[in-house]
């Protein structure tokens, strides 16, 4: 039995994304462009709308049967709280620069949650981002 990923790639693009769900959210919207450029700039690949996901490139991984199936490489999404990062291969592996990173808090392997993009070094993400990207490309096919 093969499965579909829910969180799937959309027409939408992120500045049409926001300016009809964060219209009223002025400070949202500009924070959310400050990670779109830097993550376009670590990952080296454009913002592409997964859902609700800002996300940049993708993996192919394959399912307990043998099938592929492709995922963002790298992204985060604007919660109810402020933001949410995700990395793919888990932020524990990066301990170390994370140290560094600034106010934080972690829900699960994947996930880093922020206020604010004030209260993080950029650098330090930065660095991590691309850290993970390149990571990642040692274990699966990425584009």
């Amino acid at each position: 039995m093969s499965y579909t990923n829910k969180t799937q790639p959309t027409a939408i693009s992120p500045d049409a994304y926001l300016q009809k769900n964060m219209a009223n959210k002025p400070a949202v919207q500009a924070e959310a462009k400050v990670l779109i450029d830097l993550y376009a700039q670590a990952t080296g690949w454009p913002a592409v709308m997964w859902n609700k996901i800002f996300g940049f490139g993708k993996y192919f991984y394959q399912d307990s049967k043998g099938g592929e199936h492709e995922y963002l490489a790298s992204g985060f999404t604007i919660s109810a709280t402020g933001f949410t990062l995700y990395n793919l291969l888990g932020w524990k592996a990066y301990e170390k620069e994370i140290v560094n990173l600034g106010k934080h808090k972690f829900s699960g392997k994947s996930c880093l949650n922020i206020k604010s993009i004030t209260d993080i070094d950029l650098v330090v993400l930065a660095k991590v981002i691309k850290l993970s990207v390149i990571d990642l490309k040692k274990k699966y096919r990425v584009e």
